[in-house]
């Protein structure tokens, strides 16, 4: 993508440059492998060129072992319930589930870090991964507010509260 944005801003069109800016831009190893593909046209073929390498660095899925990592992954302790869900998306890329947005709802009750959305998603089963997004986010917001206000408190020193009196 970044080398194709290259392209556009050179205004080069030419395939003949094209391929030759790509087999020049591309690293010495990377280089080495193309060379060694059996189909990659002839030397103004930048399109054929761009295909051999694409189909060879095209990941190889193992959809169980994708399934198997996505149900494995909790969320992290710093981690706000939305990057944990940017992180399941991600994961969720090469499972080939049929609904995602049930799976990743599963996975988020099974492995968040707070009870109360958990508890949360159990009391009410029809509830959509929206739904239970947003709830998580009023959580984290209710969360953050309330440890501020408490901790303004604690720091308020006791004189100053007897001197109100």
């Amino acid at each position: 993508m970044r080398f194709e944005n290259l392209l556009i801003a050179l205004d080069i069109k030419d395939k003949k440059r094209k391929r030759a800016l790509l087999l020049c831009y591309i690293s010495e190893s990377t280089l080495n492998i193309f060379e060694t593909l059996p189909e990659t046209g002839t030397e103004d073929d930048y399109d054929e060129a761009c295909q051999a390498l694409n189909e060879h660095f095209k990941r190889r899925k193992n959809t169980s072992f994708e399934i198997f990592k996505f149900r494995k992954t909790n969320q992290l302790v710093d981690e706000t319930l939305d990057q944990y869900h940017v992180r399941l998306v991600q994961k969720a890329k090469y499972c080939e589930f049929s609904n995602l947005d049930t799976e990743i709802k599963a996975q988020i009750e099974l492995g968040t870090n707070s009870k109360q959305l958990r508890r949360y998603a159990f009391r009410k089963p029809k509830l959509t991964l929206a739904e239970l997004l947003d709830y998580g986010r009023t959580l984290e917001t209710v969360e953050e507010d309330t440890s501020g206000i408490e901790q303004n408190m604690n720091e308020t020193p006791m004189k100053d509260i007897h001197a109100i009196r």
